[in-house]
C-alpha cells in the first residue's frame, strides 16, 4: 500500500497559496516552499484578480502535505499565508454553479418583468427621463449650492460659519 492511499482525497502535489504580498518574487516562493521538498513549478498570479496568489507544485505528494500543514497560517512578509490543496474539480463545479445561477436570474427577470430591481428595462425607464430629479438649486453666480453639500460633509464648527458667508446664506 503506497503512502498516497493513506492521505485524504483532497491531498495532491499542487498547492494553492493566497494572501501573498504583491511584491513577492518567484525566487522567494521557491526558497520558502523549497524547505519541504523539491518543487516542480511555481506559478504566480499576475492579473488583477489573481494577484497575491500562486500555485506551487511539488515532486512528491508527501512534501506538499508537509508544506501545507506547516505554511498554512505562516507569517511571510507580514502577511499570514493561506495554503490549500488545489482542487480542480471544485473549481469546475463553481463555474457550472455560476452558469446555473445566471440562468436562474434570467428566469426570475422574465417572470417579474420591469418591476424587478435589477431588470434592464428599469434602467431604460430612468434613462428616458420618467424618474428625473429636479435640478439642484443654483446660486446667483451659477455654482451649485455648496451650502447644501457642506451641511452634509463639513465638520460642525465649519457648518456654523456657513450662514455668515453671504454667498451661502
Amino acid at each position: 500500500m503506497s503512502r498516497a492511499n493513506k492521505l485524504g482525497p483532497e491531498v495532491n502535489r499542487a498547492l494553492f497559496v493566497k494572501n501573498l504580498s504583491y511584491n513577492v518574487t518567484p525566487e522567494e516562493l521557491f526558497d520558502l516552499f523549497g524547505r519541504y521538498g523539491p518543487i516542480r513549478q511555481v506559478r504566480q498570479g499576475i492579473a488583477s484578480n489573481t494577484k497575491g496568489t500562486a500555485f506551487v507544485v511539488y515532486e512528491d505528494v508527501m512534501d506538499a502535505k508537509q508544506a501545507c500543514d506547516k505554511l498554512n497560517g505562516f507569517n511571510f512578509q507580514n502577511r499570514y499565508l493561506v495554503v490549500l490543496y488545489h482542487q480542480p474539480d471544485k473549481m469546475l463545479k463553481t463555474k457550472d454553479d455560476l452558469e446555473a445561477r445566471k440562468e436562474h436570474l434570467e428566469r426570475i427577470k422574465k417572470q417579474h418583468g420591469p418591476s424587478f430591481p435589477h431588470s434592464p428595462s428599469r434602467k431604460t425607464k430612468a434613462a428616458s427621463g420618467a424618474d428625473k430629479k429636479p435640478p439642484k438649486p443654483m446660486l446667483k453666480k451659477g455654482r451649485p449650492d455648496i451650502a447644501i453639500h457642506a451641511r452634509k460633509t463639513l465638520p460642525h464648527f465649519v457648518r456654523k460659519l456657513l450662514p455668515t458667508v453671504p454667498e451661502c446664506a
